[in-house]
């Protein structure tokens, strides 16, 4: 592993996880960012996370586009992955809101405007951590630890460290969700059908808890910290 590689687990692997937990705390204890600005800066930070990734790639040799494209089985199981993780959040999202969850907010679309800036991220975070997570970091951590279960397990729980700002149990449920891609990227060989199953599960996501938000009268505006 080159100088490239290295700078990529320290970063990715480290200090952006670290950025997260300061984030969530800051969250807690002060008023939320006002909604489409988030959304577009978000959107932005992943773009730069993607670039980061592939600028990687080249670097060390690590192909993330090639040029087979997965096969029909494959685009199958994406998704039954898709339904199935989507039968089995649509609880879980509808609880957040009932509960007036804080951080919900932030996830919940509620005009044309949210709408489209949240499909863009949604997009944005398929693409971008697909690159970062299951193609670069699991790759330089198999070649680091020579195990490629052992790569996935410490690449599934760093992507659910990262989102440290939905919550503990939302993390555990995330690193279960990673873990599902990791499988959808290995058996299709290529990261394209996690990738359209990660934005279709987003997208998704926001709008049920833009649906859920309307029909149980969740406020427009941020509630208090």
């Amino acid at each position: 592993m080159g100088s490239a590689g290295a700078s990529f687990l320290v970063v990715f692997g480290a200090f952006l996880p670290y950025l997260a937990f300061k984030s969530a705390r800051r969250v807690a204890t002060r008023p939320l960012p006002p909604k489409k600005p988030y959304f577009v800066s978000v959107t932005v930070q992943l773009l730069i996370f993607g670039a980061a990734a592939v600028l990687t790639g080249r670097l060390e040799h690590v192909e993330l586009f090639p040029r087979v494209a997965p096969s029909a089985a494959s685009w199958g199981w994406g998704l039954l992955a898709l339904s199935v993780l989507v039968a089995g959040m649509r609880p879980q999202w509808r609880r957040r809101v009932v509960e007036r969850s804080r951080r919900v907010w932030l996830f919940m679309p509620r005009d044309a405007t949210e709408r489209a800036l949240w499909v863009g991220n949604s997009l944005a975070a398929g693409i971008c951590e697909e690159l970062v997570y299951r193609g670069m970091l699991t790759t330089l951590l198999f070649r680091m630890i020579g195990s490629f279960p052992a790569a996935a397990l410490v690449s599934a729980a760093i992507f659910a460290f990262s989102h440290f700002m939905q919550g503990a149990k939302s993390m555990v449920i995330i690193f279960g969700i990673a873990l599902t891609f990791q499988a959808l990227a290995w058996t299709s060989g290529s990261l394209y059908v996690p990738m359209a199953v990660h934005a279709a599960y987003d997208i998704l996501a926001g709008l049920h808890y833009s649906y859920f938000g309307r029909k149980l009268g969740y406020p427009v505006e941020p509630l208090p910290a």
